[in-house]
């Protein structure tokens, strides 16, 4: 009788730590269709995942990922991510992400991303970002934003902005702009905007400013 009280909480041990072992563990998928529900995960090759909860997800090659709630993915390569809820995405190399929601994009490298909903994005290198909706974007280096709908733009260095309806643009560094619609534009240092339709822009006298149509600048400072 006492072996056998000895042995159950010894048992209930093992059983404990072997759970923690399993909860712990790195899944490692390469091919077909998976599900992963928080945990780590790392996809490769042609592998699809569809991680929920609070996963997290590193995904490479030609790999497909559709995040969901609070889940984070690493992606590289020629990765494509869809990106909803609250996802937090590091984007690299020439990966492809759709961003929903209220979902946080940080890409760099050639990544081309295509942002709606309140997404955040976040672009550096030679980003190509497509945003619509109520989309925030930072476009930094030598990005490339064309932004439609109520997004918010910042562009520095030298990122180039296209920006169609009721955009708001924050032009500084030597970025360049051409506004069309509605579009604002706040311009600074040594930006340049070109602004068409019914485009208003605030500059100051070191931006470089053009107005065409019915469009309007006010120079100050």
């Amino acid at each position: 009788m006492k072996l056998k009280l000895v042995l159950l909480p010894a048992l209930l041990s093992l059983s404990t730590a072997l759970g923690a072992l399993a909860i712990e563990k790195t899944s490692l998928f390469f091919y077909g269709q998976n599900d992963v529900h928080g945990g780590t995960a790392i996809v490769r090759e042609t592998g699809h995942v569809d991680a929920y909860g609070g996963a997290s997800v590193e995904a490479h090659d030609q790999s497909v990922i559709k995040a969901y709630d609070t889940s984070t993915v690493m992606a590289y390569g020629h990765t494509q991510v869809h990106a909803n809820a609250d996802v937090k995405v590091k984007a690299f190399d020439n990966c492809r992400v759709f961003a929903h929601n209220k979902s946080d994009i940080d890409a760099a490298g050639n990544a081309y991303v295509q942002a709606d909903g309140f997404s955040v994005v976040m672009g550096h290198g030679n980003c190509n970002i497509t945003g619509a909706g109520n989309a925030t974007i930072k476009a930094y280096d030598d990005s490339t934003v064309f932004a439609a709908g109520k997004c918010k733009v910042e562009c520095y260095g030298n990122a180039n902005v296209l920006a169609l309806g009721d955009v708001t643009v924050i032009a500084k560094d030597s970025s360049n702009v051409r506004a069309y619609g509605n579009t604002i534009v706040t311009a600074s240092d040594s930006a340049t905007v070109d602004a068409f339709d019914n485009a208003k822009v605030t500059a100051t006298k070191t931006a470089h400013v053009e107005v065409h149509d019915a469009a309007k600048v006010n120079i100050g400072g």
